[in-house]
């Protein structure tokens, strides 16, 4: 399902999913725009019909305007079936209520440096959506090239870096780098009697022979997965992650997410929401770990 909110932004969305749509190859892409009020004066937001001059209503006049941007900038047509639904009501309401009731597996949706007020936020809408969710930013270059997978070594970021590989065996010359933040301790919390230094040495040591046991129990030893070990000195995970993707730019970002009870939107929001909150140069993939609901 494609969130559209009949701006400029739209093309560059639809543009986007076409290039998704040819790796993931979906059986139905739903293109729906959400209106808050299609009631609304004739002569404000009806259009006269060229051939018969009788005006059209605003959600059939929207479902026509937004089909030519589809059909301009949406290619992959072959055995997928497509459908522009126009809904009122409101958007992230209407958008996850639609997700259910359609079996949705993926959202997209555009992530504007600036919000125009369409009523869809990315953390409301990562938090609440049963499904996966990739938001799109602006000008995004394609085809991608090389992914970053946040991995904490839980089940949901095992299975968003299994996603990544499954996604990267689809392109050419790219790379998938694992990004583990870890902490240590801080000298403002702890008294410490131990070399600091041979204290992080030891912590790093040990993740990467988490890491090195993880690889080789998921047989993962040959499939060319990089790692990037980052020493959390600040306690600030998420900054520790959005500055590595800052400085390398991939073409998308991986996070693994589940569930929606309150301690997994509480764990969810301390990494997830924030990196939606910092970055909206990335694409980001909130991936939900389904066989863990």
């Amino acid at each position: 399902m494609v969130a559209l909110d009949n701006t400029y932004f739209d093309r560059e969305v639809i543009s986007f999913t076409n290039y998704i749509s040819e790796l993931l190859s979906p059986e139905k892409v739903y293109f729906v725009h959400i209106d808050r009020d299609l009631e609304v004066p004739d002569y404000l937001n009806h259009e006269e019909r060229e051939d018969t001059g009788v005006l059209i209503p605003k959600d059939e006049q929207l479902k026509i305007d937004i089909q030519k941007v589809v059909k301009k900038h949406f290619h992959n047509q072959t055995n997928v079936s497509l459908k522009v639904e126009i809904k009122e009501g409101t958007p992230l309401k209407e958008l996850l209520h639609l997700s259910k009731v359609k079996h949705i597996d993926l959202i997209i949706v555009g992530h504007k440096k600036i919000s125009e007020g369409s009523g869809i936020t990315a953390n409301k809408l990562a938090r609440e959506a049963e499904c996966s969710i990739l938001f799109v930013p602006e000008n995004q270059e394609i085809p991608l090239r090389n992914m970053i997978v946040p991995f904490d070594f839980s089940g949901n970021s095992d299975h968003a870096l299994k996603t990544g590989l499954n996604l990267n065996k689809k392109l050419n010359d790219s790379e998938i780098t694992a990004v583990h933040v870890y902490d240590v301790p801080l000298f403002s919390n702890y008294e410490i009697n131990v070399n600091y230094e041979e204290m992080v040495k030891n912590v790093l040591n040990f993740k990467k022979s988490s890491f090195k046991e993880y690889l080789e129990k998921q047989g993962f030893e040959n499939v060319g997965i990089l790692v990037e070990f980052l020493a959390n000195t600040s306690g600030r995970t998420v900054k520790y992650i959005n500055d590595y993707i800052l400085e390398n730019k991939p073409g998308l970002v991986i996070i693994g997410a589940k569930g929606h009870s309150s301690w997994d939107a509480f764990l969810m929001g301390s990494v997830t929401e924030k990196l939606l909150s910092l970055n909206t140069n990335t694409p980001i993939l909130v991936e939900r770990n389904y066989s863990h609901n």
